[in-house]
């Protein structure tokens, strides 16, 4: 999908985009930051800066970081945080010349891009230290059943089919991130955070009701209404527990032999 539509999807969702994600909690915000510095990295580029869930949290810890992202809507909710090292711009063509920071940071954003090799690619033009990302953890196919919090998903989607209207699922961003990493073999994989999390069925389906997802954006609000309730109907009160893990990939510098300085006017 083109980088401006996706932009404009997340101009969309920005307002609700922090009350319908999973935050990073505070011990692995923690062990990603000492990682960064064990490596020597003070100033940071994070490419899908979003509303700066990450990226002020790092600067609170006292890595200076500059947050790039493509939707107007998401940077403005990260300088409502107090971030004011925002550019709005694409990830595909930085406007920085090369090695302007000691690394650059992708979290849970490669799976969004069209070509996520490029994207990597081009922050370690614009990177001294390595390219780093957050991703979810490497499977081999077929090996693990589908995640359970993943159900309230696919309970609205059969409420919606039943009322005529046929939403996609989302790709899998484990699936697209698992085929990056077997593309491009990060030169590291380290866990920064792991947890066994119990939720009930019904809140992951509240988020869904505050549409900040970009497959509900084109469903009729009332149509998204009443698939929510026959949703919660058929979960009661049953709750799910999962596995979290949030695994840091990082790929060196001197990876990639730079390109000529092609920064953006």
């Amino acid at each position: 999908m083109p980088t401006r539509e996706v932009a404009a999807q997340f101009d969309q969702i920005s307002l609700v985009y922090d009350e319908t994600r999973d935050p990073l909690d505070s011990e692995t915000v923690d062990r990603l930051a000492e990682v960064l510095a064990r490596v020597g990295v003070s100033s940071l580029l994070e490419v899908g800066v979003g509303t700066g869930r990450v990226a002020q949290p790092l600067v609170d810890r006292g890595i200076r970081v500059t947050g790039l992202d493509a939707s107007r809507g998401m940077l403005a909710k990260a300088r409502g945080k107090g971030l004011v090292r925002l550019i709005r711009g694409s990830g595909y063509r930085l406007p920085f010349p090369n090695d302007t920071f000691d690394a650059t940071l992708f979290v849970h954003v490669l799976h969004v891009l069209d070509d996520p090799s490029a994207a990597v690619r081009e922050g370690a033009r614009v990177s001294r230290r390595g390219v780093f990302a957050l991703v979810h953890p490497r499977r081999e196919e077929g090996a693990t059943p589908p995640r359970r919090e993943e159900e309230p998903r696919r309970l609205v989607r059969e409420a919606l089919q039943e009322q005529g209207y046929t939403v996609a699922p989302r790709s899998s961003p484990w699936t697209k991130e698992r085929d990056l990493l077997s593309q491009m073999p990060p030169d590291s994989i380290q866990v920064v955070g792991e947890k066994d999390v119990t939720e009930s069925l019904r809140s992951r389906i509240d988020r869904l009701a505050k549409r900040g997802q970009r497959n509900l954006l084109t469903v009729p609000p009332d149509a998204l209404r009443r698939a929510i309730e026959v949703a919660r109907e058929r979960v009661g009160d049953r709750t799910v527990t999962y596995h979290r893990v949030e695994v840091l990939a990082c790929w060196s510098p001197g990876r990639w032999t730079p390109a000529p300085d092609s920064a953006a006017a």
